[in-house]
């Protein structure tokens, strides 16, 4: 069979203003990853709908889309013109799992959780004639080996990061607003090791993106990956929680192993709004003195920041600024509180009556979905507006990159440059099938020391166990 893989495109994808090179960062890892679960007998093609316009005139054998929320709508056009002419569809992701039946109304087949239980028998079922109306794939979960993804099968000179990597599924924790758990369900599981250290062996160049939702949660288990990819000489980014800092020493083996900068949720400098989100991990911590370790040990910081809260009104968001600025944080990822269906959030503002949107389209941690509580919907859209503008106009970054070691100052600014004031030069870049010539230029601004510290003193990643073959844990 002729299988046709695609990544349904946001709506921004079609709107005005559209930064590019915000989707332009990644290739669909999840594709590649269902493209490595196909049999070789089947041809299979990846299409990306954000960085090349889709040619419908294709007449393949299957249809197949990993769907997001607020995508949901594109891939329903999609799916609807495929069938038109007779190409039967499949739909899965996170939002068809989360609502199977609306996604069944315009495809053939969904498969809700992880593929990789299931893939195989909806192909041999597309062939036998036999197809089932849903394949679920969350009581079939992986346990042990995850499929490898098909790198081939995408151009990496579309991608400025080409080189993405899952290496465990889930995450320890239940915040409220967070719809990954109805996908992963609440166990954490690992790859075994050596299955990542070959994996990581077959990426091209050093710089590597850890996709997990909190990479560093199991210590044992990130010792051991430490050790490879140092040995491996990959410089990597990846996200956690902050309870990574602490431990010094760890965070200290974690840049030695290439670690150059964390994706850390801090959500709210509210207490009573972590307890309310079940942010518990993040209540009783000192925001300033976590921060200050992570950069002690030389690495930098993506904060996440969610506005609309009960507990927040109109001084949140010139407070959060001012932290940011304050404690140096590098850069800065901002979030208006959205509802996702199968959350205890969206349960709870539903039986509330405040939910006042229900076009997925906007379910995009950008839009006002629900009324606030301290805020008017318009002052909580504002609002988070402003904070975007106002981190990043010049002064703010200047602020934010000033420290007193000349490359730490440097390397903040360079960062921020290429993160926020380089769309003209992306756009360009992007459109010339040239963005991958920006990666060359990352390792070495992550490659720049943040600031000189014992932690960046050569020596080995040591752990008791390191060595000892580490299996999938729940």
């Amino acid at each position: 069979m002729k299988i046709h893989l695609i990544l349904p495109a946001l709506k921004e994808r079609f709107s005005q203003p559209y930064r590019r090179i915000k989707y332009s960062l990644f290739p669909p890892l999840s594709l590649m990853t269902i493209a490595g679960l196909t049999p070789p007998d089947h041809e299979v093609v990846i299409s990306d709908d954000h960085v090349a316009d889709l040619d419908f005139s294709d007449t393949p054998d299957l249809v197949g889309m990993t769907v997001y929320i607020s995508s949901a709508h594109r891939a329903y056009r999609i799916a609807d013109e495929y069938r038109s002419r007779g190409v039967p569809v499949v739909l899965g992701g996170i939002h068809p799992t989360t609502l199977p039946a609306e996604a069944k109304a315009h495809c053939d087949a969904v498969v809700t959780g992880e593929a990789e239980g299931v893939w195989g028998d909806l192909l041999a079922d597309l062939q036998a004639g036999r197809l089932q109306p849903f394949y679920d794939g969350v009581q079939k979960k992986p346990r042990k080996n995850f499929a490898l993804p098909k790198r081939d099968l995408i151009d990496r000179s579309e991608y400025l990061v080409p080189n993405t990597i899952t290496v465990s599924r889930g995450c320890p924790h239940n915040c409220s607003f967070c719809y990954k758990p109805s996908f992963f369900g609440r166990d954490y599981r690992f790859r075994p090791i050596a299955e990542v250290e070959q994996e990581l062996i077959s990426l091209e160049g050093r710089h590597v993106f850890f996709l997990d939702d909190n990479l560093l949660a199991n210590r044992r288990y990130a010792v051991a990956l430490f050790r490879i990819v140092r040995d491996l000489g990959k410089i990597w980014q990846a996200a956690c929680s902050l309870d990574v800092a602490d431990d010094a020493a760890f965070l200290q083996q974690a840049y030695r192993a290439g670690c150059r900068s964390l994706f850390i949720g801090f959500e709210s400098l509210s207490r009573k709004s972590l307890l309310e989100a079940d942010k518990r991990a993040n209540a009783g911590r000192d925001y300033a003195q976590s921060i200050a370790r992570i950069h002690d040990a030389g690495i930098m910081i993506n904060g996440s920041f969610v506005f609309g809260f009960d507990d927040h009104g109109t001084s949140v968001f010139e407070e959060t600024v001012a932290f940011i600025e304050n404690n140096k944080i590098e850069t800065a990822t901002f979030h208006i509180l959205t509802p996702y269906p199968g959350t205890a959030l969206r349960e709870g503002l539903l039986s509330e009556g405040r939910i006042i949107d229900e076009d997925w389209s906007h379910y995009d941690t950008r839009h006002v979905v629900f009324r606030p509580a301290k805020l008017t919907p318009d002052q909580l859209q504002e609002g988070y507006e402003w904070c975007y503008k106002t981190c990043y106009r010049w002064s703010s970054i200047l602020a934010r990159s000033t420290s007193s070691s000349l490359t730490g100052t440097l390397k903040r600014m360079l960062i921020n440059v290429g993160y926020k004031k380089m769309d003209q030069v992306w756009d360009p870049m992007i459109r010339r099938h040239m963005v991958g010539m920006g990666l060359p230029v990352l390792e070495r601004v992550l490659d720049i020391e943040l600031c000189h510290t014992r932690g960046h003193e050569k020596g080995p990643v040591q752990a008791e166990g390191a060595r000892q073959p580490v299996e999938v844990t729940n």
